[in-house]
């Protein structure tokens, strides 16, 4: 029988081994093959050590064992800490011993080039074959500190002692996750689960945040992502977290094109364009951040305090400048300052001096050394105001004369008792020191206070409006949803789809997307002067009058496109031209488009790729002629609802033009966005047939309107049949 290989197969051997091989052991603590040993003796792994050894009998006190095969047992894990050939035999025999994981921290395989690829992908192959999981190689190591099992040499847990507590970092890089690590630490945050994945071979960063998130005891999952192997398994993860209440949290290196060659050449990464990264993680409620140290910010916030139930932030300082850039930073990164009700306002006077600030943001002054009691005088006042979902105290002096222990066990107070976060700006160690004793989240300034504050609204909105829609969306038949014969829909629409070119013609395109509910403009195809007259005149209106073939996608450029055509000899005129304009690029397939010329408030965009590692991705946004100059787009990955488009919308530049400006009146935003949603399902149902799709213009009407698909250009991945065109 083949052994089980389902992604969670065997990770228990990984972070809760009950013995643990170590080829390569080393009397040695600072060796790469004796630190795994020092470790677990001194963090208290319960479970059997067998260092393998040929030369020595005993290292840091534990017998040894000469090789694998001497072993009494199949160890659950074994340690790979030799290099080269004997790194890839020591694989091999796990393998064959009945080992059920090896952590290979030897390096030489993918990241070196085709040849390390090959020898690493063999040595996958037989453990896969054996159900052996392979974390690495090129790994730092695995460490649990919830039970001891630190099968990993990194220098950071003797720098900065481990202790146990509710995060888990994930990471491809080993260097990584020691700093974010020791980063979390010096916040006085403890940490269980340090995990480095190296190259991948087998055990994704994804596979581990889907073992971790099954720890009751973690409470944020935090990732160093390299690159996106299996974009399925992390959305599980995401689901995972979700379905706890535990916040993913990733950083994803390789935003710059240097970036994802340095990537490639640290673990045999393979970048993704940065744009669908984010996309993807937006879908799935993955908070991203900017570096490790924004990482570990956003941790110590969604740690210390409930999410924010809305945008708006109340601002203290006893600095007024201080209270001009938090305004500032906050409004920057999405968040509001709103000012409080005369209630309160009436009370904080009663409260400060007359010459203090009293609206929002709330200026104490240079009182607060006077008066040691403001920050709990005031902070009582404000807790329940409707302008506060949030909290900022900003100190950006306090020194002698200042009484910070009062300052600090006053906010905590406040902060213990309160539904709201509550964040400290103070760049003074000593002061920072104060207020984070008291398990308080505290940063070294604006920028990074609101951010972290930013990251949790967004976190908080994606759960409001996901609850119940986003997993009913994820598990809808999205082939099904604007049929009227669902049966029928794949097979009739994609599976007979054939070309001359790797192209649909346009009137193809627009009849394929018809069928899955886009409104696209009414036409008539002809192949002659006399039947184009015949369709104008069964309009009888002003026509634009097109030539379109699969053979040739961009008309316009060639001269086929004619708009505004309203009587017989112009239109013959018209026909005539593009017909010895297609005579002299060679095509002879072309049939003609006529459709009534059409009117509407605003030229959009909308658009597909069909991505190597995500799959669809849809474009929206502002459309027409300068739509690649001026890059007013936004992207989502299907499924997603009408809401969603319309948040995107407002997001962009064409979103204020949309709402209606100096007299204009609204366009018809649902419209467009249920043109949208619709060919998201037309996408997935084609799984993976059709390459890309460009729909410009989608001419918005006003309000209740609608909205139609003017042209459409559509690119098939399936191979053409030159036989069926």
């Amino acid at each position: 029988m083949a052994p089980d290989f389902s992604r969670q197969h065997g990770l228990d051997k990984l972070l809760a081994p009950a013995s643990i091989a170590i080829v390569g052991a080393s009397d040695n603590p600072d060796k790469i093959g004796g630190r795994p040993i020092h470790y677990m003796r001194r963090h208290g792994y319960t479970g059997t050590l067998y260092p393998i050894n040929p030369q020595r009998t005993q290292v840091q006190g534990e017998r040894t064992w000469p090789n694998l095969d001497a072993l009494p047992a199949a160890p659950d894990l074994a340690i790979v800490a030799v290099a080269g050939e004997q790194a890839v035999q020591a694989v091999n025999r796990c393998a064959e011993l009945g080992v059920a994981a090896a952590i290979v921290i030897s390096a030489g395989f993918s990241e070196t080039g085709a040849e390390g690829r090959a020898q690493q992908d063999a040595m996958t192959a037989r453990a896969r074959a054996a159900g052996m999981r392979i974390v690495g190689p090129n790994s730092q190591g695995l460490a649990n500190f919830g039970n001891g099992a630190i099968a990993c040499f990194s220098t950071m847990f003797l720098e900065i002692e481990p202790a146990d507590g509710p995060v888990a970092v994930i990471s491809q890089s080993g260097g990584m996750s020691a700093m974010v690590y020791g980063l979390l630490r010096q916040r006085g945050l403890g940490v269980r689960h340090v995990h480095a994945t190296g190259n991948e071979a087998d055990v994704t960063v994804a596979d581990l945040a889907c073992a971790v998130l099954r720890d009751p005891e973690v409470r944020i999952v935090l990732l160093y992502l390299e690159s996106l192997q299996d974009v399925g398994a992390l959305a599980h993860a995401a689901a995972l977290a979700r379905e706890r209440g535990v916040p993913l949290v990733a950083v994803k290196s390789g935003r710059s094109e240097a970036g994802a060659r340095a990537a490639a050449s640290h673990t045999g990464a393979m970048a993704s364009e940065d744009r669908v990264v984010d996309a993807y993680f937006e879908h799935h409620g993955i908070l991203r951040a900017r570096d490790p140290h924004e990482l570990v910010r956003i941790a110590e916030l969604a740690l210390r305090s409930p999410l924010p139930q809305g945008p708006r932030v109340v601002v203290v300082s006893n600095s007024g400048a201080s209270c001009v850039l938090a305004s500032d930073a906050a409004i920057e990164h999405g968040l509001q300052i709103a000012p409080l009700a005369d209630p309160t306002q009436r009370e904080l006077v009663n409260r400060l001096p007359g010459y203090a600030t009293t609206t929002n943001p709330i200026d104490i002054t240079a009182a607060l050394l006077s008066n040691n009691g403001l920050f709990g005088q005031v902070l009582p006042v404000i807790a329940d105001d409707p302008a506060a979902d949030m909290f900022l105290i900003d100190i950006p002096v306090a020194g002698r004369g200042y009484d910070v222990g009062t300052f600090a066990a006053d906010t905590a107070a406040f902060a213990q008792a309160s539904t709201k976060p509550v964040v400290v700006v103070a760049w003074q160690d000593n002061v920072a020191a104060a207020f984070r004793a008291q398990g308080v989240a505290v940063y070294a300034d604006e920028q990074q206070a609101t951010r972290a504050m930013a990251a949790l609204h967004r976190l908080h909105q994606w759960q409001a409006r996901n609850a119940g829609h986003r997993h009913a969306l994820a598990h809808r038949d999205s082939s099904t949803s604007t049929q009227t014969n669902p049966e029928s829909t794949t097979t009739d629409a994609f599976g007979s789809l054939h070309s001359r070119s790797s192209f649909l013609s346009e009137s193809q395109s627009l009849a394929l997307l018809s069928r899955y509910g886009l409104t696209v403009a009414d036409h008539t195809c002809c192949t002659d002067a006399d039947a184009a007259v015949a369709a104008w005149r069964a309009i009888d209106a002003p026509v634009a009058l097109k030539a379109c073939s699969a053979r040739l996608p961009h008309k316009s450029e060639h001269g086929l496109v004619t708009l505004g055509l309203n009587d017989e000899c112009t239109l013959r005129d018209a026909f005539d031209r593009q017909a010895k304009t297609l005579a002299a690029l060679g095509i002879d397939d072309a049939t003609w488009i006529v459709a009534r010329m059409q009117d509407g408030l605003h030229e959009c965009a909308l658009g597909m790729r069909h991505d190597p590692v995500f799959g669809p991705v849809i474009m929206i946004g502002s459309g027409g002629k300068y739509v690649e100059a001026m890059q007013d787009v936004a992207l989502l990955l299907p499924p997603f609802s009408a809401e969603d488009v319309i948040e995107k919308l407002q997001g962009l530049r064409i979103g204020t033009l949309l709402a209606g400006v100096r007299g204009d009146p609204p366009a018809d935003i649902a419209a467009f966005a249920r043109q949208a949603v619709q060919l998201g399902d037309c996408a997935l149902a084609a799984n993976g047939k059709l390459a890309s799709i460009d729909i410009n213009p989608v001419l918005v009407r006003a309000q209740g309107q609608g909205a139609i698909a003017l042209d459409a250009l559509i690119e098939l991945t399936t191979t053409p049949d030159p036989e069926n065109p």
